[in-house]
């Protein structure tokens, strides 16, 4: 049976730093759990935009065994999920995925040119930066910014752990 961790926080004034095109929301962290588990982390927003360009930064990621992970994004008043990233490695590699690290802030946006994926094989530990997620965010494009935002990291395979500080949700 999984075991499932959850954490919610709410965006409140204090959480959100507002520009006159865009907002940006900060989540909680926390462990994430060993083996057929998960972290979740919760973002309400109570603004009522259309949606033009979504970015999600996960900061101070730490896991050993980047294919053990499936990292997504699910805003649930809409039922829309979209994975930032989906197991690397896995099956193309190995049935296990990539066993590269995790360890650093890692910004994920339609806009960005550099595959996780492809990244995530050539380095041992999978640096800092800015990536195309594994699917695209502009299915929230002219989608409402109000309600309640997830992130849910799920290790897939027993054996590796790890962390998240924070992460952010930039809605434009």
């Amino acid at each position: 049976m999984s075991k499932l961790m959850n954490r919610t926080s709410t965006a409140t004034v204090d959480a959100k730093i507002a520009t006159s095109a865009n907002s940006t929301y900060c989540g909680g962290g926390g462990s994430i759990p060993d083996g057929v588990a998960s972290f979740q982390d919760e973002i309400v927003v109570t603004e009522n935009i259309a949606i033009s360009n979504v970015t999600v930064t996960l900061k101070n990621l730490e896991h050993t065994w980047v294919g053990d992970l499936i990292a997504q994004l699910r805003h649930l008043e809409s039922g829309v999920v979209v994975d930032l990233f989906r197991r690397p490695g896995q099956p193309q590699f190995s049935t296990s995925g990539y066993s590269n690290d995790l360890n650093g802030d890692y910004s994920f946006n339609d806009n960005y040119s550099h595959s996780f994926d492809s990244v995530a094989a050539s380095h041992a530990v999978i640096p800092s930066g800015n990536y195309c997620a594994t699917q695209a965010l502009s299915v929230f494009e002219g989608r409402s910014s109000a309600g309640t935002w997830q992130l849910i990291i799920n290790d897939c395979s027993a054996g590796d752990s790890g962390s998240l500080e924070s992460w952010t949700l930039n809605l434009e």
